[in-house]
């Protein structure tokens, strides 16, 4: 499970503001209709994941690609789904251990990001009355509920911003590195910027990998998603 969240690690940024605020531009209500949603289909702890949650994420993204002109079969919306079944977990674990350590996301931050979003303004400037009615005719959510949601996202990103802020590189530790994978520090004045990135997303995800297996030792994640 742990491997399955850091291979689709890059998904988890959808998962944030502008996905969320995206949706609205191609998700209706009556999309809501369809099938039961209020089933689990992840948990994290004591923390349930729904299908419609999974559901709204997973079309708006398969919309977007067709727009792309990408053909959306079955066999690639069960791989969307798998993927963003993926980040919601990963988001979830994140926001989690966030609230552990004692970090928060203040109501003016939400509050912020909202309202200097294009997507709830009226002549550039927002309007409560074209927030409540895009959200409800567009999302199907109430503002609690979106900015439960939008708080969550911010939180995890938080988390794992200083997760990630232990984690740095040293001139010297670069160049042992490209000296072990090439034998020789030949050209290493030319590709070093390149590769000290590649060395730093290696080491990002070796961090995250632990930090998955910590926190899946202290809570059991449960998948029910079906083939």
């Amino acid at each position: 499970m742990i491997s399955f969240l850091i291979k689709y690690k890059k998904i988890i940024l959808i998962v944030t503001l502008a996905f969320f605020l995206g949706s609205i531009v191609y998700l209706g209500a009556d999309a809501y209709r369809r099938g039961n949603f209020s089933n689990t289909v992840a948990q994290v702890g004591s923390q349930d994941i729904t299908y419609r949650e999974l559901y709204r994420v997973t079309e708006d993204r398969a919309r977007a690609l067709r727009n792309q002109g990408v053909d959306v079969d079955e066999t690639m919306m069960k791989y969307l789904q798998q993927q963003f079944l993926a980040a919601l977990i990963s988001e979830e674990v994140l926001d989690q251990a966030a609230q552990k350590a004692g970090l928060a996301v203040s109501d003016y931050e939400v509050a912020y990001d909202i309202q200097t979003s294009p997507f709830f303004s009226q002549n550039g400037q927002f309007n409560k009355a074209a927030y409540e009615y895009a959200l409800k005719r567009s999302v199907g959510m109430s503002p609690a509920e979106f900015e439960k949601q939008l708080r969550k996202g911010k939180l995890a990103d938080r988390f794992r911003g200083v997760l990630y802020s232990f984690y740095k590189l040293t001139p010297e530790e670069t160049k042992y590195a490209y000296k072990m994978q090439h034998g020789n520090l030949k050209d290493f004045d030319q590709n070093k910027a390149d590769f000290a990135d590649q060395l730093l997303d290696t080491k990002m995800e070796t961090a995250q990998q632990g930090f998955f297996d910590q926190f899946n030792n202290e809570v059991e994640i449960k998948t029910f998603l079906q083939d």
